[in-house]
């Protein structure tokens, strides 16, 4: 009788543990959902400061082009080192983009100021 006890018991251990492991499972899952949901973000933001750099170049005086172009160069590097070398590409080819695309150049002076808002720590600002 004692065996059978000691056999119902691990038996029920045992299913005990299996629930455990399915619902970790299961929120492991939904977890990786929300990071990848979060690494599309960052992506996003990545590309979309890559391009704000590209346009605030483009937008620059000859004067003013050398310290966009530095300042993006120290981006591209931060990322690199912070990130990876593929969001660091994310960012130099929506640099490129930015930088040869047709604007609207009455959106000079809010490209330039959200670049070095962004460059100044206050994280990528929204258009006006």
């Amino acid at each position: 009788m004692e065996v059978f006890y000691m056999t119902k018991k691990t038996n029920l251990t045992k299913l005990l543990l299996l629930l455990v492991v399915l619902l970790n499972l299961g929120e492991n899952r939904a977890i990786a959902q929300n990071a990848d949901k979060d690494d599309e973000k960052f992506d996003n933001a990545i590309q979309e400061f890559g391009y704000l750099s590209g346009n605030a170049f483009q937008c620059a005086g000859s004067k003013q082009s050398q310290s966009i172009e530095t300042g993006a160069m120290k981006a591209f590097t931060g990322i690199s080192r912070l990130f990876g070398t593929d969001r660091a590409f994310f960012y130099a080819a929506a640099y490129g983009v930015g930088a040869t695309s047709t604007i609207d150049k009455a959106k000079c002076q809010e490209y330039l100021r959200r670049f070095q808002d962004t460059m100044n720590g206050k994280g990528l600002t929204k258009g006006e």
